[in-house]
């Protein structure tokens, strides 16, 4: 993010790994809007087609990033999809519990009798908040 405020206009970014410049979690699109609004033209060295310097270059990167967003989407419906019919099958998801069902049982009702959650998780060697979890 510190090249982009460091550009002035007419100059050119010229990469030769454009992968080496993405950023995770942030849209390339938004990027390369912010470059161009400096009006710092993109080049990557050894794909002509990366040619953000014209109008057809832009087109295909919109059209490259169209198809990637497009992708993403059918990416996580089929991710949901797949947790769905697990769930449906009765497979467990997330962490491995810490305290089987007897020792919640038996947690449950020696907090009941007055002892303290801290006191039943030292015993157990597994966090106070995961008893008094419990509790709720």
């Amino acid at each position: 993010m510190r090249l982009i405020e460091r550009m002035r206009s007419n100059c050119y970014l010229g990469s030769p790994r454009p992968e080496a410049h993405r950023v995770k979690g942030r849209p390339q699109l938004h990027i390369i809007e912010r470059i161009h609004a400096r009006g710092t033209m993109i080049k990557v060295l050894d794909k002509p087609y990366l040619d953000l310097t014209t109008p057809i270059g832009r087109g295909f990167i919109a059209f490259l990033s169209a198809m990637a967003e497009d992708e993403r989407q059918r990416i996580v419906k089929r991710a949901n999809d797949g947790r769905t019919a697990a769930r449906k099958r009765g497979v467990h998801m997330g962490r491995k519990r810490k305290l089987t069902e007897l020792q919640q049982r038996i947690a449950r009702e020696r907090v009941a009798k007055g002892e303290s959650a801290r006191a039943i998780a030292r015993e157990w060697s597994v966090a106070h908040t995961t008893v008094a979890r419990l509790l709720v």
